[in-house]
């Protein structure tokens, strides 16, 4: 009996002893099963990024696009800094060469080379400032984007580059107990890094991914994963820290008075005559612009009618000069779209023309200067913005006004880049007039008050029109219509358009949109129309400009106003408004008989 209660408990111990060991298996593996991954996931090899190449991370997601990792340093394409910081580094693949310019000063770059010029004196930096793609595609240094307002941090293993770039503030929270970022939404899965308590991460998509209690996160060394969320404090939104800094300042050189600017056409050196008889019909202009100067071939030469006795002359007038510079010629052998393009596309050609334009402004002593460049191609918009902001760096150092005479602002002509010009020169000048033109397949007026109306609109949209001049114009077009076809009959200054509706006996009509008088009469089988420009459609259109503040008035041309059209439009400008007139009716308009 006794042996037999011994075996008996032999046994209960052997399979307790089973039970114990199963059990001891089966919470180990539980254990296990619930245990975290301690297996480290490198982050190159999580990352994947190339030898050579730095990952870009901006604000909390991977950027598109690798920099380049080259001179122990991140280079950015420039596609990149162009859309995010600044348009103005300026690439000519032709000629191998980068140029930045501020309001002060022009870099260039060769790529490869850490020698570099700034404003034609030499300097060095510790790496080439610009480097290659190995598709040509220019990456710029990121030290050197600090002048551009970049800030960023760098991390290596692998390199990456950190972008602070949204000024929106972002959910984050801080570590409370040492936790894992990890590659996916489980404890088993592999970990990136490990992070101690007090560190901070910010919440990926606002904390939109969550799982299995992780969220996904990015630590501030710019590791992107998934975290236990109860390792963390409460959310709070928190503020991106940018590096200090300041743009420097596009300086403007602007009279204190309203301008009235008048362009004498010139091509002659026997010009004063010309400057005393119409400066003596125009008492209230105060800024005369001579069609001076010409481009006359593709290395940056001109044609030149200007004098020092002129100048002298127009001083003793009261009148300050901006000498215009205009790329055609009266020969014609220089093409306003192809001999353009190729002097301005050239930075040697480019670099020419402007040192002759300071050159010229300093022999003569010119106040401003007036650039008067039409027809450019779509093409060339960005050479010529280039050309102006490298003359205005040198017309800045040298106190030169820099003025540019610009079309009505439209869709066809934006690379003319009206908000970049208004940035980087003096004075915009809107040629507001044209409207109907030579060639027009409707007759029309030159410059209706409706049309110049909206044109001003328009250019306040892009510039700051305290610097901006409002153009006129002094002449009309009287439109011939003969078995249905319509010419120019001829293009009257304001005195011979009066004349010739005088003559002929018209009835003149006020037109309410156009703000101007309208006549038409027959002559035989033809049909004369003329939309007159007189001091009140001046008036009229002035007041209007008047409304967006402009900076002053400017006319083509001096000599064909009439002695009483710069002081009504000086009085439009800067007088007393007119009080509301009475509605004529509803066609708003109303005639009168040819004086």
């Amino acid at each position: 009996m006794k042996i037999k209660l011994i075996g008996v408990l032999a046994g209960i111990v052997i399979v307790i002893g089973a039970l114990a060991a199963l059990g001891l298996t089966i919470w180990k593996n539980i254990k296990e099963s619930h245990a975290p991954s301690e297996v480290v996931m490198p982050l190159p090899q999580f990352y994947n990024v190339a030898d050579g190449e730095a990952m870009i991370i901006i604000d909390e997601k991977v950027y598109e696009k690798t920099a380049l990792w080259q001179y122990d340093t991140a280079y950015i394409d420039l596609d990149t800094v162009a859309s995010m910081y600044i348009h103005r580094f300026f690439w000519i693949p032709d000629e191998n060469l980068m140029i930045y310019t501020t309001p002060t000063e022009v870099f260039h770059f060769t790529p490869g080379q850490k020698a570099y010029t700034v404003n034609d004196a030499p300097a060095e930096a510790k790496a080439p400032v610009v480097i290659l793609g190995a598709d040509g595609t220019p990456y710029i240094e990121i030290t050197y984007l600090e002048n551009c307002g970049i800030t960023y941090r760098i991390y290596d293993e692998p390199h990456r580059v950190l972008i602070t770039y949204s000024g929106e503030s972002f959910l984050a929270a801080d570590v409370v107990e040492q936790t894992q970022i990890r590659v996916s939404q489980d404890i088993k899965a592999d970990l990136l890094v490990t992070l101690e308590p007090g560190e901070k991460v910010r919440f990926i998509d606002g904390g939109g991914i969550r799982e299995n209690g992780f969220i996904k996160v990015m630590s501030e060394t710019g590791v992107r994963g998934y975290i236990l969320e109860k390792c963390l404090t409460d959310s709070y939104y928190a503020d991106p820290v940018f590096r200090e800094f300041k743009w420097p300042a596009y300086t403007h050189l602007i009279y204190a008075d309203k301008v009235y600017l008048g362009w004498q056409l010139l091509y002659t050196k026997d010009s004063l005559g010309y400057l005393t008889e119409e400066a003596a019909n125009a008492p209230d202009m105060n800024v005369i612009s001579p069609t001076w100067f010409f481009l006359t071939g593709t290395d940056g030469e001109m044609l030149s009618y200007a004098t020092k006795e002129y100048v002298d002359k127009a001083h003793e007038l009261g009148l300050k000069v901006w000498a215009l510079y205009k790329n055609d010629t009266i020969e014609g052998q220089f093409t306003c779209t192809e001999d353009s393009h190729a002097v301005l596309s050239s930075t040697a050609s480019r670099s020419a023309l402007i040192d002759n334009i300071i050159a010229s402004v300093h022999e003569y002593g010119f106040d401003g200067v007036n650039i008067d460049f039409e027809m450019l191609k779509v093409d060339s918009g960005v050479y010529f913005i280039e050309f102006l902001r490298e003359l205005s760096v040198k017309c800045r150092a040298d106190g030169i006004i820099l003025s540019v005479d610009n079309y009505v602002p439209e869709n066809y002509n934006a690379y003319y880049d009206l908000a970049e010009q208004s940035r980087i020169i003096d004075y915009i000048i809107i040629m507001g007039y044209d409207q109907h033109y030579a060639g027009s397949p409707e007759a029309g007026s030159v410059s209706a008050l409706d049309w110049f109306t909206n044109a001003a609109a328009n250019t306040a949209a892009k510039a700051d029109m305290s610097r901006v001049l409002m153009g006129v114009p002094f002449y009309t077009r009287l439109w011939k219509i003969d078995n249905g076809n319509i010419y120019v009959e001829e293009t009257p200054n304001m005195a011979a358009a009066a004349a010739r509706i005088k003559k002929a006996g018209a009835e003149l009509t006020w037109k309410e949109a156009e703000g101007q008088y309208y006549a038409e009469w027959n002559s035989g089988s033809k049909r004369f129309k003329i939309w007159l420009e007189d001091d009140e459609s001046l008036r009229a259109k002035t007041y209007a400009a008047r409304e967006f503040g402009v900076a002053g008035i400017a006319a083509w041309k001096c000599g064909d106003e009439l002695t009483t059209t710069w002081a009504a439009i000086k009085d439009a400008l800067e007088g007393e408004l007119p009080l509301p007139e009475e509605e004529e009716g509803e066609t708003g308009e109303n005639s009168a008989g040819a004086e």
